[in-house]
């Protein structure tokens, strides 16, 4: 079990390990496994996670700041106690599907191709968000925020958007699914 570690510029792959109150900066988890591992109150800092394997992961107030995550499947962590943030990240292909993250701050991330099917996402933060490509399906996004963010797809007709805050020009995007016109 490591606690309060700070951890620079390494590679690393973690399986079965314990981590609380841990930094990680710089730090690369290319093709890691990091299966089983536990990580409460930690934070990650401009780290590249690409194809991490993520089966049975632990994340328990996790912070992910400036990072770059490549194919990560979120879905398969322990989605008991999950609890993530992500600032400023790049998320590209990333599967966040049947996952409950009830306020869950994504604020001024890229966040490409990724899936949120039955999601959870009541009062989530999308603020200044690029979400090209990135689906949701069945998920509930009431009272989200989507201040100026761009290149969401997100059909109202399968998803819970009561009280939602989007902005325009981009919330025009939202008649779309509506089968209108608009001249």
């Amino acid at each position: 079990m490591e606690e309060s570690k700070h951890y620079k510029g390494a590679t690393l792959h973690f399986e079965n390990e314990v981590f609380t109150d841990c930094i990680f900066e710089d730090c690369r988890f290319d093709e890691a496994k990091l299966w089983n591992a536990k990580f409460t109150d930690c934070v990650f800092k401009g780290c590249n996670f690409h194809l991490v394997k993520l089966e049975g992961c632990f994340l328990h107030n996790v912070i992910f700041e400036k990072c770059k995550i490549v194919a990560a499947q979120f879905n398969t962590c322990d989605k008991k106690f999950f609890s993530v943030q992500f600032g400023q990240c790049a998320l590209m292909g990333c599967n966040f599907s049947d996952l409950i993250m009830k306020k869950t701050n994504f604020g001024k991330s890229k966040i490409a191709e990724c899936f949120f099917n039955e999601t959870q996402l009541q009062e989530a933060n999308f603020c200044d968000c690029d979400l090209a490509g990135s689906v949701f399906h069945h998920s509930n996004l009431s009272k989200a925020n989507f201040t100026d963010a761009v290149n969401y797809s997100i059909d109202p007709r399968s998803n819970v958007l009561k009280n939602a805050l989007f902005s325009l020009p981009e919330a025009i995007s939202l008649l779309n699914f509506m089968e209108i016109r608009i001249s």
